[in-house]
């Protein structure tokens, strides 16, 4: 099974494989496992494991949006914000375009939003759960 990583940056786009294979005729042998799909799912965590981050991609959702307009919104100083968007458009998670003087900032692929809102049901029902036993156990 193959991925595809596309490279926002220069729109390439590379083939990866999941799982290597032993090419070895020893059925019992287990498969060797590429970790590169891994590692740049890593990557990305670790460029989402940032609040503010979190709440600029959640004030993206419903559509594009300038740095003034986030700023505002999330009450964070325009220097600081735009260091965490450098970083989610350096990773291609946000997109950005250009009309006259302002810069718009948009979700590069609406998934990353649904893999966010599953973190967040899970987040949720742990907490569910934590608050259960809490209460089934004074």
């Amino acid at each position: 099974m193959f991925v595809f990583i596309t490279s926002p940056a220069d729109k390439t786009y590379e083939s990866v494989p999941m799982l290597e294979y032993s090419k070895e005729n020893h059925p019992m042998e287990k498969a060797k496992i590429d970790t590169t799909i891994y590692e740049l799912q890593a990557e990305i965590s670790k460029t989402l494991a940032h609040p503010i981050r979190l709440a600029i991609l959640h004030s993206l959702r419903d559509g594009e949006r300038t740095v003034n307009e986030l700023a505002e919104m999330l009450d964070v100083h325009q220097s600081n914000l735009s260091q965490h968007l450098a970083l989610l458009r350096v990773r291609g998670i946000v997109k950005t375009r250009k009309q006259g003087s302002s810069i718009f900032y948009s979700v590069f692929n609406p998934k990353i939003n649904q893999a966010c809102d599953m973190v967040r049901e899970i987040l949720l029902d742990q907490l569910k759960q934590k608050k259960g036993l809490a209460e089934a156990y004074p």
